[in-house]
């Protein structure tokens, strides 16, 4: 399977023809050995996630099913029964109703400083409890999916692992590349045991899988810690790449002289202000029918003092995000950014983010990224499997390289052309490359891949 260990190239000093492949080998046993535990826990986080309101729906189904009773009550309403029932609490965000029979949810900050996330019913504003966010399952995934439970340094691990898988695929791909193109190029051998059985089996399904997991990669990476922070802020001075408000570091160039704060998918950071209630606003809402009709809409309110509401509407399918800025003193729309005010960059990370999700396109987009996640895991265990099985006990046994051995030039390109790309990746690549340049020398046997 996969290029010919005995390639074309000279003659080293140990009697074997220096081949291409075995330095290729070596790196993918490195972006394995530094993605895989990582990889299997993003691929399992986030084939739960494609499912979040469904998972969320369920788990909550006693405190959010209500019964559909005439017209709901107005948010100021439904504000004020949440602040009577949490004396000294102040409102962090309101996430609308996703269906006529829901209950409408508060997060506030309480006055011991704790968090939770309040259940009202719209329409008798009976406050029906609450969840701490600390302990709501799909949060607990979704931080896992995003930072690991480990904060910042999570997060800058994950986009990592996510780099890193990129350097897998590439180098996975070369392998696999057949000589031959026969039948047993993709499909795995019958009858086959030991290592041939785990090797077909890994290889495979993996190149079927890559150009999804790419995709994957490429959809999430606007999330990470530090790249997608600063193109973000690339874009700040790029109209072509402009970020949709949704990963905005700022407030529109249109609208000035107010206080803002970094928004990310509409969540404000830092603590509410009381003093900010909701019925300034909720006129401005009522006359905007995308915003206030339909799922996905969420408000946040002010994070510091003479800050601005921001409402987020983000339905299923990209195309009908929209985002309004509001003045609390008057409910003044201050600024309305929908889909066709976005750059094209932007609308490309939004539709890929939304497919990311398993939203863009329904129920068969989320099964297809649970094939995708679930194809991935069984890839790398197989993969695994593998190392484990050829490796001499005690060892970590990366693959050895001989005189003469050296990557693809193309292959090569392209590695750096990823490391120039993605910075994490490229500062990790030069650590490697060096650790292993040193490790070969010390060692006197064979010579680094690179």
């Amino acid at each position: 399977m996969g290029a010919d260990d005995a390639g074309d190239g000279v003659v080293n000093n140990t009697g074997r023809r220096a081949t291409p492949y075995r330095a290729v080998w070596r790196w993918h046993f490195y972006a394995g050995l530094f993605s895989a535990p990582v990889l299997v826990i993003l691929a399992i986080t986030g084939a739960l996630y494609l499912f979040d309101h469904e998972i969320d729906g369920w788990l909550h189904r006693d405190l959010q099913r209500v019964e559909v009773a005439g017209t709901p009550a107005t948010l100021a309403d439904q504000e004020t029964a949440v602040l009577a029932a949490h004396p000294g609490a102040s409102v962090r965000n309101a996430l609308l109703p996703r269906a006529p029979d829901q209950a409408t949810r508060f997060g506030i900050t309480r006055a011991d400083g704790d968090e939770a996330q309040v259940f009202v019913d719209p329409y008798t504003r009976l406050v029906r409890g609450l969840v701490d966010p600390g302990w709501s399952l799909m949060n607990i995934v979704r931080d896992l999916h995003g930072n690991l439970l480990t904060g910042e340094i999570g997060s800058h691990l994950v986009e990592l692992t996510a780099c890193w898988t990129l350097v897998m695929l590439a180098t996975g791909l070369y392998l696999w590349w057949p000589r031959n193109w026969r039948r047993g190029a993709f499909v795995p051998r019958a009858g086959t045991s030991g290592r041939a059985f785990w090797r077909d089996w890994h290889a495979i399904p993996s190149m079927f899988n890559a150009l999804l997991v790419l995709f994957l990669v490429l959809t999430g990476l606007p999330w990470s810690a530090f790249w997608g922070t600063q193109f973000a802020k690339l874009g700040a001075q790029l109209p072509l790449i402009a970020p949709s408000p949704n990963f905005n570091s700022g407030p529109p160039a249109s609208i000035t002289g107010l206080p803002w704060t970094i928004q990310h998918h509409g969540t404000p950071q830092g603590s509410a202000v009381p003093q900010a209630r909701i019925g300034h606003v909720e006129g401005s809402l009522a006359r905007l029918d995308t915003a206030t009709h339909g799922p996905g809409v969420k408000v946040s309110y002010p994070a510091q003092p003479g800050g601005v509401f921001l409402v987020s509407f983000v339905p299923a399918r990209a195309q009908g995000q929209r985002t309004l800025y509001l003045d609390p003193a008057d409910g003044r729309v201050l600024g309305d950014i929908s889909w066709r005010d976005y750059s094209p960059t932007a609308k490309v990370i939004e539709w890929g983010v939304m497919t990311h999700m398993g939203r863009q396109y329904g129920l068969i987009n989320q099964l297809i990224g649970v094939f995708v996640c679930l194809t991935l895991v069984g890839t790398v265990v197989a993969g695994i499997v593998l190392w484990w099985k050829r490796r001499p006990t005690g060892r970590l046994a990366a693959p050895e390289v001989k005189a003469g051995d050296r990557l693809p030039r193309f292959l090569l390109v392209t590695l750096v052309t990823m490391g120039v790309l993605f910075p994490l990746l490229g500062a990790t690549l030069a650590v490697v490359a060096l650790v292993d340049r040193y490790a070969a020398r010390l060692s006197g046997r064979g010579q680094p891949a690179a």
